[in-house]
């Protein structure tokens, strides 16, 4: 019984479906099914039915379920080198990497150099997967997370304003929701990311129906629309500061305070006793 059965065990019963276990593991399907047979066999025990959506645990699977967790974190723990640090894994969207993290490391590395890191861009179901896999020690979400075996720490949240260019007719000032009409909007993310349900429901809730021409997967290709003034946008003000300095892109804080992007630290919960990893985790909280 190793360990990458054990944590494909729990995949498997995160996603309900052996073909998300599979697709999130790198791994063949036909992979996923060999191991998880042999483990069934090293039990003695069926730990899956087969549903008309993917597969659902038997009895016994429930059971194993906390045991598993349980060797899972032990030996994590158990070889974790105490003696050298290993680089420190983060996993980031793409916005966070871009903008925040560069700082944060930065600042934190004059009075640390010995930091080694990596950090990779990932969606949040990427995030969240890579934490419980052990793919990342922590990871920066723009939503919370609720998991067992996860702990999250709350940062301060972010004004989320509309953004246009100067040559834009809100260019000064904001004309107010009833002059909304028709006027064209560029997204960031599609209407299944967290960020862009927010923005939705925010303008929804104001009788605004947004006349959406184009969504984007980064914030900076947003701005560079809105400053050619192909359309308005919705942004978190830490990501245009440097545009609003320069005069290339105005800022309306339409909702008041109101609408904002939290952002919250997440990490397993076998990282609360290592010593070194909280002393960076504080110092972030504290500089964020």
């Amino acid at each position: 019984m190793n360990l990458e059965n054990l944590e494909m065990f729990l995949m498997i019963a995160r996603f309900r479906s052996i073909n998300k276990a599979a697709e999130t593991l790198f791994l063949a399907q036909s992979t996923v099914t060999h191991r998880l047979k042999q483990l069934e066999k090293q039990l003695s025990v069926t730990l899956f039915v087969r549903t008309a959506g993917g597969v659902t645990l038997t009895p016994e699977g429930r059971s194993f379920v906390p045991v598993a967790t349980g060797i899972v974190e032990q030996i994590r723990a158990f070889t974790q080198d105490t003696s050298t640090r290993k680089p420190l894994t983060i996993a980031a969207g793409k916005a966070f990497a871009s903008y925040e993290l560069p700082r944060l490391l930065g600042e934190y590395r004059k009075n640390h150099p010995e930091l080694r890191c990596y950090v990779k861009s990932t969606l949040y179901e990427e995030s969240i997967t890579a934490l419980l896999t052990g793919m990342a020690d922590l990871a920066m979400l723009g939503s919370e997370v609720y998991h067992p075996q996860l702990l999250q720490l709350d940062l301060p949240s972010d004004r989320i304003v509309l953004i246009a260019s100067p040559e834009h007719r809100w260019g000064r000032t904001f004309g107010g929701f009833a002059d909304w009409g028709a006027q064209e909007m560029i997204m960031f993310g599609d209407s299944s990311a967290p960020f862009r349900q927010r923005v939705d429901r925010f303008l929804l809730e104001r009788g605004v129906f947004p006349n959406v021409i184009m969504e984007l997967d980064s914030f900076s290709a947003v701005k560079q629309m809105v400053m050619q003034n192909l359309g308005v946008a919705m942004l978190p003000e830490r990501v245009i500061r440097e545009e609003m300095a320069a005069g290339q892109l105005t800022a309306h804080d339409i909702a008041e305070g109101a609408l904002t992007r939290p952002t919250l630290i997440a990490y397993p919960k076998h990282k609360a006793n290592d010593a070194d990893f909280q002393q960076f985790l504080t110092w972030i909280v504290r500089h964020f």
